[in-house]
């Protein structure tokens, strides 16, 4: 029965990874609009940059917390 039930789930793997392949074949996703390239490049470098600040904002304060910890600060 256990054959049975393993030969099952590995017929079913395949048949699902058929229509997940189908899928994606028949229908692909575009992250980019055709409208205009250039400006969603803009974007993502914006976020990039915004991302980066934040980063190094929340380095800032865990620093100063550190040292406040560790009796350091002047």
């Amino acid at each position: 029965m256990l054959v049975f039930i393993i030969t099952g789930a590995i017929v079913c793997s395949f048949f699902v990874e058929y229509l997940v392949q189908l899928f994606a074949e028949k229908f692909e996703v575009e992250w980019v609009s055709a409208g205009n390239p250039e400006k969603n490049m803009d974007s993502a470098q914006e976020i990039i940059i915004a991302m980066r600040k934040t980063h190094r904002e929340s380095e800032r304060q865990m620093n100063k917390a550190f040292k406040v910890a560790s009796g350091a600060h002047c």
